[in-house]
C-alpha cells in the first residue's frame, strides 16, 4: 500500500495533493501483475478509468490488420494512461499497451476519479495540465517521425532523451548545444524496441548508429550513448542551425 501511494504521489496527476485525499483508495486498491509480452490494454476496448504504472516498462503499440505494429512511445513507473480517453466522446483505446517487463499497475475507475476531483480543485488543475502535456508529447512525436532521414530521427530521439535529463538540472537543450560539451544518455529499453519506436528496421538502426559513430557524432557502449557533438546532432533539426 505504501509503495502504491508513493507512486501515485510521484505522478503529475496527483502531484502536490494531500495524501489523505487518496489514502483510502490506496488501502483498498488491488495491484495487477502483467508478465512480459502481456497486453495490458487491447486496442478497441472501452476505457473505464485510468491506470497507473507502479513498476516496469510498457510500450504503447499500434497494430495493423496483418499483425504488424509500430511502437508509439514508452511508459515507465508513475505514468498514467487512459486519462485522455475517460471523459472523451470516443472512449475506445486507439492503441494497445504491451508489457516489456514484469509490470505492476493499479486502476482508478471513472466514478472514483470523479469523486476525487470533486474533493480537490488542485486535482482538477493537475488533470488539465496532464492533458496539455499529452498534446505537447504528441507534437514531439510528430516532429520526430516527420524527419526525412534515419540520422535525423535518431538525432531527434537522442536529443529528446538529453532534454529530459537537462530539465532536472534546470538547463535547456539550446544552452547545452551552444556550450561545447560531451553528454551521455541511456536508452530506456533495448535497441530493438528503440528501432520500433523510431519506425525503422533494427538493422538500419544499427547501421546508422555505426555511421554516426564514425562521423564523430556519438559513441556507443551498449545502451549508453555518448553525445560527442551536440551541435552536429542538432543540425537539420532546427531552422537556425548553420550547416556551413
Amino acid at each position: 500500500m505504501k509503495k502504491t501511494c508513493e507512486v501515485m504521489a510521484s505522478t503529475s496527476l496527483f502531484a502536490g495533493l494531500d495524501h489523505e485525499l487518496y489514502l483510502e483508495y490506496c488501502k483498498d486498491t488491488h495491484v495487477h501483475l502483467h508478465g512480459k509480452g502481456h497486453l495490458i490494454i487491447m486496442e478497441g476496448v472501452a476505457c473505464q478509468g485510468i491506470g497507473v504504472i507502479i513498476e516496469g516498462q510498457v510500450a504503447r503499440q499500434k497494430y495493423t490488420p496483418t499483425g504488424e505494429f509500430t511502437t508509439l512511445n514508452l511508459l515507465g513507473p508513475g505514468t498514467v494512461f487512459g486519462a485522455d480517453l475517460i471523459f472523451s466522446t470516443h472512449k475506445l483505446y486507439p492503441y494497445s499497451l504491451e508489457a516489456l517487463t514484469l509490470v505492476k499497475t493499479i486502476f482508478i475507475s471513472r466514478e472514483d476519479l470523479l469523486a476525487l476531483i470533486a474533493n480537490s480543485s488542485q486535482l482538477l488543475l493537475n488533470y488539465m495540465s496532464f492533458l496539455s502535456d499529452r498534446t505537447r508529447e504528441q507534437d514531439q512525436r510528430i516532429h520526430l517521425l516527420s524527419q526525412k532521414t534515419l540520422r535525423l530521427k535518431i538525432s531527434s530521439y537522442l536529443l529528446s532523451l538529453l532534454e529530459e535529463q537537462l530539465v532536472f538540472e534546470g538547463k535547456s537543450l539550446r544552452e547545452a548545444i551552444e556550450v561545447p560539451t560531451t553528454s551521455a544518455v541511456m536508452l530506456p529499453v533495448s535497441k530493438e524496441v528503440v528501432a520500433r519506436l523510431l519506425a525503422m528496421p533494427r538493422p538500419s538502426f544499427s547501421r546508422e548508429l555505426i555511421s554516426m559513430e564514425k562521423d564523430g557524432l556519438i559513441r556507443v557502449s551498449g545502451r549508453n550513448i555518448w553525445l560527442m557533438d551536440l551541435y552536429g546532432l542538432a543540425c537539420g533539426l532546427y531552422e537556425d542551425c548553420d550547416t556551413e
